[in-house]
């Protein structure tokens, strides 16, 4: 098989792969991280202070944890549910268990989850669509469309490889005459 020919075809292999790291990388620009963790529905230097030697042992009440999200940020909750057990791709991955997970409101009556801690009412993560889909533009940019948190994975390096080989291959076949 002659170079060009192996380029063509390792190249329509990859090109898929490069319009995702692209589209995801565009996505990646445009949006500020700030608004993707939810940080705007966040009321500034409200955090509940807990003293260092108090040690909570019992989890807080559903009504704590409702005024904790009126109280620390711009959301109406609207229901509260333990979460105890890790579920894969989750969108509080790695986050310690158990939590509560509020479901609120915006002002414009969008849904975003909060996430705190159970013990001493920390808000862990904030959820929306704009992290959603900012999730799965990772996934799709790692190549760990499941689980998205593995960038140490093998297809992701072999396809990186391969568009490293393409790009070269394509350089040389440009000046290279027929």
């Amino acid at each position: 098989m002659t170079l060009r020919k192996f380029h063509k075809y390792i190249s329509l292999l990859v090109s898929i792969q490069l319009l995702l790291w692209t589209i995801s990388g565009i996505y990646f620009a445009f949006n500020k991280i700030e608004n993707v963790r939810g940080e705007q529905y966040l009321i500034k230097n409200q955090n509940i202070e807990i003293s260092k030697t108090q040690i909570k042992t019992e989890k807080l009440s559903h009504e704590i944890v409702k005024d904790i999200v009126i109280n620390e940020t711009y959301l109406t909750p609207i229901k509260v549910e333990l979460i105890q057990e890790q579920a894969r791709g989750s969108e509080y991955r790695g986050k310690k268990l158990p939590l509560y997970k509020v479901t609120s409101l915006n002002k414009d009556n969008k849904e975003i989850n909060i996430y705190l801690d159970a013990f001493d009412g920390k808000i862990v993560a904030v959820r929306s669509n704009q992290w959603r889909i900012w999730d799965l533009m990772w996934g799709f940019h790692i190549m760990d469309w499941v689980d998205r948190d593995n960038i140490d994975n093998l297809l992701l390096k072999i396809f990186s490889f391969l568009a490293l080989f393409t790009s070269i291959s394509g350089i040389v076949l440009f000046f290279k005459r027929r």
